[in-house]
């Protein structure tokens, strides 16, 4: 006989798998398929050296690791922070570092995982309330747009400045700005602000540079296919906001108009 807690366990599994549409379902399809045609036929292309087996494999998983936590992202699900920590942040960690991009390796490491661990309890806490496995998420105001962005401009000059310090360190300003918008990104994504999508499509872009500059052409597919799902990821979570505020005001509004039929 199983347990209670297995049973939900079970059924919030099986929930989680059909709640895949047919789009996302041909999304990671396609990536995967993209992947396995380009390691087969440009496997030259995958990296500037392959001489490193193992630094190949990292490159895979991560490309394949990464647009399936980004998907599970769009969907507010907040097991992504596992598959990140698990399957991208020590994989690209290991990658940046053979490139020689110290400030995102170190950053993957001593910033990522702390981050996606805190992100999942925090995510736990505020679960939706027709939807256990969807999470909560909201916007910034302006005011506080505008700080965010000083703040990355900021940090990503200062960290600039000081990697150019470092010897050997490869494109300073370029991997500095690339891992201020990146940990943006991570703090609005831990406190699931809507702006996360609009930070992460920027440090996709900076990403595409980096890997262009090294070599690293197969990264190019993790950069396409998740500026794909941050577009669809972007809309999703706009929609969600639009209508859990407008249910939450009709609501609000219902205990009053029940207090008012109540007086007359």
């Amino acid at each position: 006989m199983e347990t209670e807690e297995k049973v939900a366990k079970k059924s919030k599994f099986i929930e989680f798998i059909k709640s895949f549409t047919p789009y996302q379902i041909i999304y990671l399809l396609s990536v995967i398929t993209m992947v396995v045609l380009f390691v087969i036929f440009l496997p030259d292309e995958m990296l500037e050296d392959t001489s490193n087996s193992f630094v190949v494999t990292c490159s895979i998983i991560a490309v394949l690791a990464n647009p399936v936590c980004e998907l599970m992202i769009s969907k507010q699900n907040k097991w992504n922070f596992i598959v990140s920590i698990i399957f991208i942040e020590a994989t690209e960690s290991i990658l940046y570092f053979s490139l020689g991009f110290y400030s995102t390796a170190l950053i993957s490491l001593i910033f990522w995982i702390p981050v996606d661990f805190i992100s999942f309890i925090n995510w736990h806490k505020h679960p939706d309330e027709k939807q256990d496995i969807v999470t909560e998420v909201k916007k910034l105001t302006w005011k506080q747009d505008i700080l965010a962005i000083l703040a990355i401009c900021a940090f990503g000059i200062g960290v600039g400045f000081l990697l150019t310090l470092i010897p050997g360190a490869e494109d300073t300003y370029l991997d500095a700005f690339c891992s201020a918008f990146g940990m943006a990104n991570g703090l609005l994504l831990l406190f699931r602000y809507h702006e996360q999508w609009l930070a992460w499509i920027i440090t996709l872009g900076l990403d595409a540079a980096l890997y262009i500059r090294s070599g690293s052409y197969i990264m190019l597919i993790t950069v396409f296919a998740m500026v794909v799902n941050t577009c669809y990821g972007f809309i999703k979570w706009l929609i969600y906001i639009h209508n859990h505020k407008k249910s939450s005001m009709i609501s609000t509004q219902e205990p009053n108009e029940n207090n008012e039929e109540k007086t007359a």
